[in-house]
């Protein structure tokens, strides 16, 4: 194996070692990826990372070796920031004022990162490497990273059961600024001659807290009101976008996805009962006495769960993942989202919800060793 070869593939198994990793691919997308997006002096930087943050006083004694000074070592990885392939900025909490860096996840991460920057070389294999991706991102009994709450309009207000189930109430709760952003994944799609088949709208992911300054701070998207958030919601609905937030009570964006695009929906139908591995409290029923075989929910839902069967509308549960499209365009009142009997109560925020996912995967010995190990200023 070529040297280079070594790098990379030291940085896909570095990589790997995240909350939610970076798998080996068997088509070789995953060294492709990383040799487009990584210098090889930037992949060794990269190695020297933890995946929790530290600042350049503790990066600094692992990469001096390279020939770096200090600032020159930084202004690597503030490069680095800026291109989308390291976390730092205004993702990271500072500390004793100094700006902190770490690894960053394949997704939600580094794809995401590289919004207004994708190449359509590197396009071609992003979508490639989701056929690996797909397990690591959908790994049964762990959270998953993202979760699907109902669209405005599909709930009676006295079914819903908490504020994160309600988008109103979360933009309503957000604190300035609030930014929206172009989809990363329908650019992805776009970059490979593939547009989406839903809507020409590109500005659907709607940034929250520190992903809104971030975004800001590299100069993505646009600050917008909340008034302006909810007028873009209703039109979302009628498109036909599912409402995808990040899974937690105080999400850091929301995405608007559609079922031909979105890396997480088209991932997610691969998989014969989808609901196993989705986050959601809400499924659809027919009253087959009131549905008159319209279609109109067949052609809104994103996951193929609904078929007419006999004139009628039925529901496959194991598809359904309680969005609600199906519910506000049926004439006849037929379609109705009704709360599971399991609920679940998303993490408190950003960080368990990283928690829950490492502890997952590694289990509670593991989790404090890796712990322990950055206490002592280890690499982790």
């Amino acid at each position: 194996m070529a040297t280079d070869e070594i790098i990379y593939r030291r940085l896909q198994e570095h990589m790997n070692r995240m909350p939610v990793g970076f798998p080996k691919s068997e088509t070789g997308a995953d060294i492709r990826i990383l040799k487009q997006l990584f210098t090889e002096e930037e992949a060794r930087v990269a190695l020297e990372l933890s995946m929790l943050p530290e600042t350049i006083d503790r990066i600094y004694p692992r990469i001096k070796d390279m020939g770096y000074t200090k600032e020159q070592a930084e202004d690597m990885l503030n490069s680095m920031y800026k291109k989308g392939l390291v976390l730092g900025g205004k993702l990271l909490p500072k500390k004793g004022g100094k700006t902190q860096y770490s690894k960053v996840q394949f997704a939600i991460g580094l794809f995401e990162l590289q919004l207004n920057q994708l190449k359509k070389e590197v396009a071609a294999d992003m979508s490639e490497y989701s056929n690996t991706f797909k397990d690591e991102f959908f790994m049964k009994g762990r959270p998953v990273q993202m979760r699907t709450i109902p669209i405005g309009k599909s709930i009676k207000i006295e079914n819903i059961t908490a504020t994160y189930d309600d988008i109103r109430k979360i933009i309503s709760n957000a604190k300035d600024p609030i930014v929206i952003n172009n989809c990363v994944c329908r650019e992805n799609k776009d970059k490979e001659g593939k547009p989406c088949k839903n809507s020409k709208e590109r500005e659907t992911c709607i940034a929250l807290g520190t992903m809104a300054k971030n975004s800001i701070e590299m100069g993505n998207g646009r600050v917008v009101s909340k008034e302006e958030v909810l007028t873009m919601l209703d039109k979302f609905e009628e498109i036909g976008f599912v409402l995808q937030p990040e899974n937690n009570q105080n999400p850091q964006f929301v995405c608007c996805c559609c079922g031909c695009c979105c890396g997480v929906l088209t991932m997610a139908k691969h998989f014969h009962r989808p609901t196993e591995f989705y986050s959601s409290n809400y499924y659809a029923v027919v009253d087959p006495g009131k549905c008159n075989g319209a279609g109109t929910c067949v052609h809104r839902c994103q996951m193929g769960a609904i078929t007419l069967k006999e004139n009628r509308a039925v529901v496959n549960l194991d598809r359904c993942i309680g969005c609600g499209l199906c519910t506000t365009t049926c004439k006849a009142g037929a379609i109705a989202l009704k709360t599971r009997d399991k609920i679940k109560v998303p993490p408190k925020n950003h960080a368990e919800l990283y928690q829950q996912i490492l502890m997952k995967k590694l289990g509670p010995v593991k989790t404090i060793g890796v712990v322990a190990k950055y206490m002592l200023g280890y690499k982790v």
